[in-house]
């Protein structure tokens, strides 16, 4: 993945999504599949050559059983 594309915390967002995904076991195709897109864009996505839609990234959470939440920066 080319971190200096993106910022920080969008880098780390995706690096968790992808240990989700290794975790669970699950392969791009699969994932892809389960939400209607092709492979190739999670694969894109995942490598940041594309920047995917929130709503696709919310799909791909929950495919995997996870939620995108909101929360308060610490001060």
């Amino acid at each position: 993945m080319n971190k200096e594309i993106i910022n920080d915390e969008e880098f780390g967002l995706i690096c968790k999504y992808i240990k989700i995904r290794n975790e669970s076991n699950i392969s791009q195709r699969e994932l892809a599949q389960r939400i209607g897109i092709a492979q190739s864009t999670i694969a894109r996505m995942e490598k940041n050559m594309h920047s995917m839609s929130i709503s696709n990234f919310i799909k791909l959470l929950d495919a995997l059983g996870y939620k995108l939440e909101i929360l308060k920066k610490e001060e």
